[in-house]
């Protein structure tokens, strides 16, 4: 069951300022468009001592020491994981945090933490009174992620699974799908890629089991989220392709679906059928004339009405 989606904003605002808890809010991002953005935009908005007695702690995986200091924010407490345990890293954290204080932890990357284990790192992290927010890196378009284990469930399943907030970073504006694939097959991003400016796309499932959506522009710039409404009927036709596309992914090993640019040129093609409906100057559809031209092996029979070729 799907919750209006008119509250998407306010819940939006109201977990970006802890004002709702949502346990584990993951952020899903591609080589496109990083969540590096979206993950410092909860410190800004939580630096300035709007939720009293808050601490802050930064997981870094991929961040290099000392690159958050223009934040400005004192209670950020960075904690470098390069090389440490799992456990080791869990009592870092319990240093740093009381059980009953609220707090923030952030997590800039879970690519380095295998999937069986990545429940047993993340359980101990999540806590009543504190908001764990993570990034999830998704796989190359055209990539297929190794399983560690025969049936067992990859690290993005797994996320998805336990996420009460789940949040997909997109570029905006959007990057031509040919352009893309062109750039990764020679390991270069396309022009637009990891802009400050980009599009989300926002799921948080309540404790009744409604899910609240919805679709927005971010920029990080000037710290403003604006959401966008839903599509309207004239762009009903390009989401069914774009489902239709969905269906016929990972079907064969043949590429079924099509690019935008192959739905441009295929809205050019002009159809002779339907020419020939077309009406003229006094608005009569003239139609389509037939033309039988005989051969010398027809055998025709003037007298026989059904012979008739027209």
């Amino acid at each position: 069951m799907q919750h209006p989606l008119q509250h998407a904003p306010l819940l939006l605002s109201r977990i970006l300022n802890l004002k709702d808890v949502s346990p584990l809010v993951l952020l899903l991002d591609t080589p496109k468009q990083t969540a590096k953005y979206f993950l410092l935009e909860f410190v800004e908005r939580n630096k300035e001592g709007s939720v009293h007695g808050l601490q802050i702690v930064y997981l870094s995986f991929e961040t290099i020491a000392g690159s958050l200091d223009w934040i400005g924010c004192p209670s950020l407490q960075f904690v470098s994981c390069h090389g440490l345990s799992h456990q080791r890293i869990h009592e870092k954290v319990n240093s740093l945090l009381r059980a009953d204080q609220r707090s923030l932890i952030l997590i800039d990357s879970l690519a380095d933490i295998p999937a069986v284990n990545l429940v047993e790192f993340i359980t101990p992290l999540i806590r009543p009174s504190s908001t764990l927010v993570a990034i999830s890196h998704l796989a190359l378009s055209g990539f297929t992620v190794i399983p560690t284990q025969s049936y067992a469930p990859s690290a993005q399943t797994l996320l998805l699974y336990i996420a009460t907030t789940i949040i997909k970073l997109l570029p905006r504006p959007e990057i031509d799908k040919d352009e893309e694939n062109e750039a990764y097959s020679t390991f270069l991003l396309p022009l637009g890629s990891n802009s400050p400016q980009c599009r989300l796309e926002f799921l948080h499932r309540r404790k009744s089991g409604r899910a609240v959506q919805g679709n927005f522009n971010f920029d990080f710039t000037t710290h403003n989220l604006t959401f966008i409404p839903p599509s309207t009927a004239s762009d009903s036709s390009e989401s069914r392709e774009q489902g239709d596309d969905a269906l016929l992914k990972d079907l064969t090993t043949f590429n079924l679906g099509t690019t935008e640019k192959q739905r441009i040129a295929r809205d050019k093609v002009e159809l002779p059928y339907l020419s020939a409906q077309e009406g003229d100057m006094t608005g009569t559809a003239a139609g389509g004339a037939i033309v039988y031209q005989f051969e010398t092996d027809d055998d025709y029979d003037e007298e026989d009405p059904y012979e008739d070729p027209f």
